[in-house]
């Protein structure tokens, strides 16, 4: 037979154990939703830009930020999205949109010599601009195409 002392005591451990079971789940199940979250075309855009960069500017002296990169590269590469949406939204054909995106290569940001790096204040020039500039202005077209096509 089961005297109180023991059945306070069963309950009180039972407690125990699923409130650590009902705290590990409400931690766990959020973050697997988030992790499993499906990114847009312009993130993934600028996550692969900016892996592609770190691995374009190794050095095992340095390594590139690219979670940084990627949120910077998120920004730059919006504008792009919204032009491709804006342009379809407008009636473009697809030959006047091959027409801007050929002139992306007018735009001073994908100049070779605009390419660099800043760390504490001071600017580096970039080890090889034109590739990283070719990089860029892929990203970009890509991106575009995106928005125009109205890819998520």
């Amino acid at each position: 037979m089961i005297s109180p002392d023991n059945l306070y005591s069963l309950l009180f451990y039972m407690d125990e154990k699923m409130n650590i079971k009902s705290t590990a789940l409400t931690i766990l199940i959020p973050l697997l939703l988030t992790a499993c979250a499906p990114k847009t075309s312009v993130e993934r855009n600028a996550s692969h830009v900016a892996q592609q960069i770190a691995q374009l500017n190794f050095d095992p002296n340095m390594r590139s930020l690219t979670a940084d990169n990627t949120q910077r590269a998120t920004v730059f590469l919006q504008q792009f999205y919204d032009l491709g949406k804006k342009d379809h939204a407008q009636g473009i054909t697809p030959a006047q949109a091959q027409e801007r995106v050929n002139s992306f290569r007018s735009i001073d940001a994908f100049a070779a010599a605009s390419q660099g790096s800043t760390f504490v204040s001071h600017k580096y020039e970039a080890e090889q601009p034109k590739k990283q500039a070719e990089l860029m202005l892929n990203a970009a077209t890509t991106t575009y195409w995106d928005g125009y096509n109205g890819k998520p």
